[in-house]
């Protein structure tokens, strides 16, 4: 029994000395805790803007990423002034110009209208049958008199629809991204030999008659 009390007796002292001390260090004791809990609420919400901005930007290059050759072409009617008409028949000329489907043919074949269209000679060309501001028309360039054999003979129709056709991937590819492959201004058919020329598939056209710089728009 007396071991008991006594024992109380030690604990209830202890206890008082630990009650004292808290409470006279209490600042000291605190302000750790606070720091704590602010970490903890700092470290919660880093992780929340954190996920909030990459959610953000995962969903922003996910929406980028997925440009479709649709939404594409809607961009490339403005950019360049078309109408849809006049786009499919361009992709008509490219297409009918460019042999066996060729991805490299068909880029090459809308990259030597894109070219004309950058040409003083050409432009003037151009304007001077169509009318001022004709020239730099891609559509303008590739319709043509004396041009293309394959739209005065009326070629270029069956392929005015054929967005299934590789040849109408590089059609877009070329005028969303402007990537040159090349600076001619002229090409004939592979089965015509031309000095200084070159190619850009097995069997595809030859491209000769670079552009000058000092011609250049």
């Amino acid at each position: 029994m007396n071991n008991l009390i006594e024992n109380t007796y030690v604990l209830h002292y202890m206890w008082g000395c630990i009650k004292n001390k808290i409470s006279k260090n209490i600042k000291y004791i605190g302000l750790p805790i606070i720091y704590l809990l602010v970490l903890l609420l700092v470290n919660n919400t880093s992780k929340y803007i954190y996920n909030t901005i990459s959610y953000q930007t995962y969903d922003s290059y996910t929406e980028v990423a997925v440009v479709t050759d649709d939404i594409k072409k809607d961009i490339i009617l403005e950019k360049y002034n078309l109408t849809e008409n006049e786009f499919k028949v361009l992709c008509g000329i490219v297409l009918s110009e460019a042999e066996y489907n060729s991805y490299e043919d068909a880029y090459a074949v809308i990259n030597t209208i894109y070219n004309r269209t950058h040409s003083k000679n050409w432009v003037t060309s151009v304007d001077n049958h169509f009318g001022k501001g004709k020239g730099v028309s891609l559509y303008y360039q590739a319709i043509s008199p004396n041009q293309f054999t394959v739209y005065k003979s009326g070629a270029y129709k069956k392929y005015m629809n054929s967005t299934d056709l590789v040849g109408y991937k590089a059609i877009i590819d070329f005028l969303y991204t402007e990537d040159i492959m090349h600076n001619y201004l002229s090409f004939r058919s592979n089965s015509i030999k031309i000095n200084n020329s070159e190619s850009f598939s097995e069997k595809g056209n030859n491209y000769f008659n670079v552009m000058k710089e000092e011609n250049r728009i």
